[in-house]
């Protein structure tokens, strides 16, 4: 028989509700996601119930159909469902001295140092799965092929820590800018600030900032490690700084864009649809191929082709975005959108997304991921929360927690369906990655603090602080708790 791949979509059909929540945990357990109609699955397991109407519907689709106990007898007695079907396999991520492969893209490696460049501290909690390595890979083609990158997706899709990660891993400078409704072109580009400006310098988890006053008194966070004032004079047209004693109280200031185009970093626009178009349309020309950029707002300096200051090699631009049915977002024009050659639509995580984030949190254990007919694999990594998995039963717990996570994401509306969670309120609930990983880190305190406590009591006290805590009405907590049942994690 032949076993579906790893990341497909299974359709159940003929379990009782309570042999349907086990086969969907086993599924998710062996990489499987699991479909809720024929139209969007892969193949269709059926169980020993009535499923006459089902396989009828799988046949005209042309699905393949196999009862539950041959496919979990063929997936159990074979080491890798890729193996069965004679994939070839290939290590996802491949570190040499000057290259680093992503999957099928190659990029050049630089053995600077700096602190711009991120950390690898950063990234201990990633889990290499397809969602994620589809999202690093159209950054390595876009930066391979000198195009800028937009990554559209829901919030918390691995749009940002993308790039980031690929720049740590070519050792790659990297400023991330987050847009706003108030962002303007001053802060992109540049603006008149007063010669003797003061700066407090502040951090944040990404680069430090000083803080300046602009010609309204409105304070501008500047990033440091672009352009502190004490070395601004090295890198300003000597005309831009040493005015006239008229007007040398004021003098002109860059902002990242051209700062960066200066030292040949990588730019990230996070959430681009945030701000003003006519602010973001400023960048127009330095989305060309080549980038260039008239600094017209002070002395008219040309940056790019036929000026006087060559962009400098590695710089990239790139932009990150919710979809525009997100509150606040405004719409990108046609003219805008086209300037982005490589537009990524970064996935939805499922179920087998979060179980193998999960095992990898809690055993180290990165997904096989199937891209164009080769099978990707990625090394074991150091668990983040080890004192996890010397807990019983801690294999049939995880995939439960991911469907539950699935299953409360898609009630919510995170997956593109109508929520029925939340229906009355202005603002859907919001549950991501981040929410599972909050109560993973609950539960593991709790076990390292009382590793005598029962589990079952500290894995509902986690749920309840990490997901409940965050619900008002009662209707739509009862809701949650049915769902918790139907995973198999009762609270009672």
């Amino acid at each position: 028989m032949k076993i579906p791949l790893k990341g497909q979509k299974i359709c159940l059909r003929g379990f009782s509700q309570e042999q349907e929540t086990d086969a969907k945990a086993r599924l998710v357990q062996h990489g499987f996601e699991v479909a809720a109609s024929v139209s969007c699955a892969d193949a269709m397991v059926v169980g020993s119930g009535d499923a006459a109407l089902a396989i009828d519907a799988a046949k005209k689709a042309r699905l393949p159909v196999t009862p539950w106990s041959e496919f979990i007898s063929a997936l159990e007695s074979a080491a890798s469902p890729a193996l069965a079907v004679g994939l070839p396999r290939r290590p996802a991520i491949e570190i040499k001295p000057d290259t680093v492969r992503i999957l099928d893209q190659e990029l050049r490696r630089s053995n600077v140092a700096g602190p711009l460049i991120p950390a690898e501290e950063l990234f201990r909690h990633l889990c290499l799965d397809n969602c994620f390595l589809l999202n690093a890979r159209a950054v390595a083609m876009g930066v391979r092929n000198g195009l800028p990158v937009m990554l559209e997706g829901e919030t918390c899709a691995s749009k940002t820590i993308s790039v980031r990660w690929v720049a740590h891993l070519i050792g790659q400078p990297v400023l991330r800018i987050n847009l706003n409704g108030q962002s303007d072109t001053g802060e992109l580009v540049g603006r008149y600030v007063p010669g003797g400006a003061t700066q407090d310098v502040v951090s944040d988890s990404s680069v430090a900032h000083c803080e300046r006053r602009n010609g309204n008194g409105r304070a501008v966070s500047v990033p440091i490690g672009i352009h502190p004032l004490e070395h601004w004079s090295k890198w300003q047209p000597r005309s831009s700084v040493e005015g006239s004693s008229a007007t040398s109280s004021w003098r002109f200031q860059e902002g990242c864009i051209p700062a960066s185009m200066r030292r040949g970093y990588w730019v990230i626009l996070d959430e681009l649809n945030l701000a003003e178009p006519q602010v973001v349309e400023r960048l127009n020309p330095v989305l060309e191929q080549p980038p260039s950029l008239v600094l017209s707002e002070g002395d008219g300096t040309v940056i790019g082709p036929g000026g006087t200051v060559p962009v400098g090699d590695g710089f990239h631009l790139f932009a990150t975005m919710n979809p525009a049915e997100y509150a606040g977002r405004s719409v990108l024009s046609p003219a805008f959108r086209d300037r982005w050659p490589v537009w990524h639509h970064a996935d939805v995580p499922g179920e087998a997304e979060y179980a193998a984030m999960l095992n990898a949190l809690v055993f180290g254990e990165q997904p096989e991921v199937v891209f164009q007919g080769v099978l990707y694999y990625s090394p074991a990594t150091k668990p983040v929360h080890p004192e996890l998995a010397s807990i019983e039963g801690v294999r049939e717990i995880l995939p439960r927690l991911a469907l539950f996570h699935a299953s409360l994401c898609q009630a919510s509306g995170m997956c593109g369906a109508a929520p029925s969670l939340g229906r009355m309120r202005r603002e859907r609930y919001v549950f991501t990655r981040r929410t599972l990983l909050t109560c993973l880190k609950l539960l593991g305190r709790a076990r390292l603090e009382n590793p005598e406590a029962p589990v079952c009591a500290q894995i509902r006290q986690a749920i309840e602080d990490a997901y409940l805590g965050r619900i008002s009405d009662r209707a739509d907590r009862n809701a949650v708790v049915a769902l918790l049942r139907a995973a198999g994690l009762s609270e009672g």
